[in-house]
């Protein structure tokens, strides 16, 4: 009996493990993706209109910056960032890490944060051999 409980303990943590690792790695992989993402930011802009008796000319001169605004939370601590707000983004049972990923970056492109970070959680769901995967969005300013 000790032993058999001894067994499955072992098991069981063993298993823990190799899930630790697997989640390190996929966080490791959104975090490249985030990383991608850039926020284009119109410092100055110019229009100069020349009206002449046969035509008219109008030229636009601006200057444009892109800011990556993704974030680890060393990152945000360094920079004296303020936490504005946290929310998640799910996946429905067998979504791929990759579903999750357009998710996070639709959500991104729509709340459009100053800064943000992403923590990616995964859950084994029952005896299916399928994950649901949950992210955390941090948002900052």
């Amino acid at each position: 009996m000790n032993n058999t409980t001894l067994a499955l303990l072992l098991l069981s943590m063993s298993t823990s493990v190799m899930a630790q690792d697997l989640t390190k790695a996929e966080q490791h992989h959104v975090d490249n993706q985030m990383q991608q993402m850039t926020r284009v930011h119109q410092d100055s802009a110019i229009i100069m209109i020349d009206e002449n008796s046969s035509y008219v000319s109008i030229e636009y001169v601006g200057e444009w910056t892109e800011i990556n605004n993704y974030v680890s939370h060393d990152e945000a601590n360094a920079l004296q960032l303020q936490k504005v707000g946290k929310k998640f983004v799910y996946s429905q049972t067998g979504d791929s890490l990759e579903f999750l990923e357009q998710k996070l970056m639709e959500h991104i492109e729509k709340d459009r944060p100053s800064y943000f970070s992403v923590d990616v959680y995964r859950d084994y769901h029952g005896d299916s051999g399928e994950f649901n995967y949950l992210a955390r969005v941090i948002e900052y300013k």
